[in-house]
């Protein structure tokens, strides 16, 4: 029988949250190592070498970005029975007694404490957790309660949630618990297994998107210039876009473009979604420069005719 933990008395309501959040939207991190060493465990054919810790800021932020959190990971908060050899930046070790000693309670009970300050003092508004235990639901059910956004870490095969449900029942309504859950890819078991390697995540700019089931892994194509091939696709969609916009909505964005630099936020998130679907791939970043300033050369080649505007 599974130990009940007994938490403080909730004190405010799970909408009336009026904590002022931390420094431009940052999220913190808490990392069972046990937990990750597992997960890495089931990823290679062959036993996984040591965890490599200096990855875990670089690896957690990606996550962090693709869980939406757009400033970013400001800490991690790594959870271990395991002497640290080196000290990270922005990396606080927490020892807790071996699993072997008492059943990982002691692990639980330093982290849901964790969880429960972040979330009554209200430095931050979502936290990524990356844990099995089942006893931690009551702590991350507490959290929630007071405005804090739960996001647990696993890998793609919890994605097959039945299939989950019936191998693993525990872990299954944990994951049933979380606010959002976000899986690692291949590029950061690489990183988190080989020491040296290096880990540059591309962010999503919608978290919501179907992107996993657009192709490649996400920095597979990080640093590509685009090419003439890409510019003709590219060029396709918007003017199909743009062909299909009403006249007021043609005038709209004429307007508001002849006094800015960049591209409304709207239209941005919709054709990097259509440019997505129609390359079967995420964009790099020289990518996504080039489309916006050719979305601008569409919009701005030819002003709307405000008649047509009226009338419609």
């Amino acid at each position: 029988m599974k130990t009940k933990f007994h938490l403080s008395k909730r004190t405010s309501s799970r909408f009336g949250q009026s904590s002022s959040y931390g420094p431009s939207g940052q999220s913190i991190a808490l990392v069972d190592e046990r937990y990750l060493s597992w997960l890495l465990s089931q990823q290679t054919p062959t036993p996984a070498g040591p965890l490599q810790r200096p990855a875990l800021l670089s690896v957690f932020g990606g996550l962090a970005r693709l869980a939406g959190m757009e400033a970013g990971l400001a800490r991690l908060y790594l959870f271990t029975d395991h002497q640290p050899t080196d000290l990270l930046d922005d990396v606080v070790l927490r020892m807790v007694p071996a699993h072997a000693t008492d059943g990982g309670l002691g692990l639980v009970r330093a982290l849901g404490l964790e969880l429960t300050q972040l979330a009554a003092r209200g430095g931050y508004q979502t936290v990524l957790v990356a844990s099995d235990d089942e006893r931690l639901i009551p702590y991350i059910d507490e959290a929630q309660w007071r405005g804090l956004k739960v996001v647990m870490v696993t890998d793609e095969s919890s994605q097959d949630f039945s299939k989950l449900m019936s191998d693993d029942p525990s872990w299954a309504r944990l994951l049933m618990q979380a606010d959002r859950r976000v899986a690692l890819q291949e590029p950061a078991w690489q990183a988190l297994t080989t020491a040296g390697s290096s880990y540059f995540p591309v962010y999503v700019t919608e978290p919501n998107s179907r992107d996993q089931e657009l192709g490649p892994e996400l920095d597979a194509y990080s640093n590509q210039s685009p090419s003439d091939e890409w510019r003709a696709h590219v060029q396709k969609v918007i003017e199909d876009w743009w062909r299909d916009e009403t006249p007021h909505a043609k005038l709209d964005l004429y307007e508001e473009m002849q006094n800015s630099q960049g591209v409304p936020p709207e239209t941005d998130r919709h054709l990097l979604l259509q440019v997505r679907r129609e390359l079967a791939r995420t964009l790099s970043f020289p990518e996504k420069k080039a489309m916006r300033e050719m979305i601008r050369s569409v919009v701005l080649s030819q002003a709307p005719a405000v008649d047509e505007a009226v009338d419609s």
